[in-house]
């Protein structure tokens, strides 16, 4: 259906003229899920208003990027192309929330309404007519009809006939379901897209189309809900994922296990670029060798090494990269129960076919396989063992300038995502600082309207934290 495919291309447009407009507080989520039946497997509500706080965020972070006004341009051109206008066709028609629902996943998706109440009836009737007559495919043009205050539309008569007759035959409504509930209050109100997926819906078909994974579906657990939320701050744009469940075998413990506070946060260098913070388990590859894969003649030869890395990467880990002498400077710091220099010693003199030469760096003993003050250096520094493509990897530990903790762009990405004390893996890159490098690397400028519209870019940072009976990803950008 047109119109809903143009739906991202109208709220852009929302976001970029709701300058200058009064505020209000919305609550994304709630809207129509009163007349929605509590059997859809999935409903996304996204913040139509474009007076809303939200989409006063939105353009307030928009105003930093410099093309602002062309972007907004652009989109009023393309509008223009089929026939809409902004002003006269679409600004009429906002209110509120605009909901998407899934009744199931027959038909090849077909059984999909959408739900709306329109400031003014009248413009919402003109724009569907406007849409309808534009479009050249009958299978693309829209049908609606008004359904307890709401607007249901759909692509044909039979998906508004059967949601109209699921939401009056079931006595409970999503809004009332307690798992939906509880996925909209875990997400929260500061939000211009909400999106929930019914656990329990998604765990029936896996099992009717799961085919020979039945087995291990059976071990992965219980799965109540999953929920999407994507919403801006005055710092920025975050998009989190949460996951509601009970983990089976196949993730017995691993929600207590894999949390845990950085440590290796005071090591790694200020000046990284790019970090990735993750905790391994021990014997984390002792199925190596039940891998089919891995069980043919021409890779069993790696099963048995990989399996001794592994012991290394049993502690806390931190993988990071910053700028160079020429090429980045990659490095790998591990806190293993055990010396690494060993086991990797024996791991290059069987695949490279050499021992590594010793040499000191900074006064510690460094193996390494380089040459020209490239290749592989690693070393066991106070507890940790290091591995990287260049000697300053091992002085930047083994130093005692500032490192990512002290970083203010870091702390600030810290503070503006919300990232809790523990995680079970963090991602932190540094837009700013590496857009520069990049271009020394490349030797080459970004062009003009590219790198003045990625100025504002600060940095971006994931995380996945868990908390009880529940996974969550996000994601934040930040933007000043």
């Amino acid at each position: 259906m047109r119109e809903l495919r143009l739906v991202p291309g109208l709220l852009a447009a929302a976001a970029l003229s709701a300058a200058g407009c009064g505020g209000t507080i919305t609550q994304t989520g709630a809207g129509a899920s009163s007349i929605v039946p509590a059997s859809a497997p999935a409903f996304v509500s996204i913040d139509a208003n474009p007076n809303s706080q939200q989409w006063r965020t939105i353009d307030a972070l928009a105003s930093k990027f410099p093309d602002k006004q062309k972007a907004l341009e652009s989109i009023k051109d393309d509008l223009t192309k089929q026939d809409v206008s902004w002003e006269h066709d679409l600004r009429p028609v906002l209110r509120g929330e605009l909901d998407f629902v899934w009744l199931d996943f027959e038909r090849n998706g077909k059984n999909f309404v959408a739900l709306a109440q329109p400031k003014s009836e009248a413009k919402f009737k003109q724009l569907v007519a406007k849409a309808n007559k534009t479009e050249r495919d009958p299978g693309n043009r829209a049908v609606y009809d008004k359904f307890r205050g709401w607007y249901v539309i759909a692509t044909d008569q039979a998906a508004i006939d059967q949601f109209e007759e699921q939401s009056n035959a079931q006595s409970r409504s999503l809004a009332d379901d307690k798992t939906f509930k509880q996925s909209m209050s875990r997400l929260g109100n500061d939000s211009v897209v909400r999106a929930y997926v019914n656990g329990k819906f998604l765990t029936k078909l896996a099992h009717r189309y799961g085919g020979g994974l039945e087995q291990y579906l059976d071990k992965v657990g219980t799965l109540d809900w999953i929920a999407v939320r994507l919403g801006a701050t005055p710092q920025g744009i975050g998009f989190d994922t949460i996951v509601h469940g009970t983990p089976g075998p196949l993730f017995k413990g691993s929600s207590k296990s894999s949390a845990f506070s950085s440590k290796l946060l005071d090591t790694v260098p200020a000046d990284a670029l790019v970090f990735l913070s993750f905790h391994g388990s021990k014997g984390m590859f002792n199925g190596l060798e039940q891998n089919p894969v891995l069980s043919t003649p021409e890779f069993r030869q790696f099963a048995q090494p990989l399996k001794q890395i592994g012991r290394l990467l049993e502690g806390e880990n931190a993988l990071y990269a910053r700028p160079g002498a020429g090429i980045p400077e990659v490095t790998l710091v591990s806190t293993p129960h055990t010396a690494g220099t060993p086991i990797l010693d024996r791991a290059v003199q069987k695949f490279a076919g050499a021992a590594p030469h010793q040499q000191t760096v900074g006064g510690t003993r460094v193996h390494a396989l380089a040459a020209n003050g490239m290749g592989l250096y690693y070393a066991d520094v106070d507890g940790k063992f290091v591995v990287t493509d260049a000697p300053q990897g091992i002085l930047a530990v083994t130093g005692s300038g500032k490192s990512l903790s002290d970083s203010d762009e870091f702390r600030q990405a810290r503070s503006a995502s919300g990232m809790p004390d523990k995680t079970w893996s963090t991602l932190y890159v540094n837009i700013s600082a590496g857009v520069p490098f990049a271009e020394k690397l490349a030797h080459h400028r970004i062009p003009a309207a590219i790198a003045r519209n990625i100025k504002p870019l600060r940095s971006a940072l994931e995380y996945a934290a868990s908390h009880t009976h529940e996974l969550q990803v996000s994601f934040f950008l930040r933007v000043q």
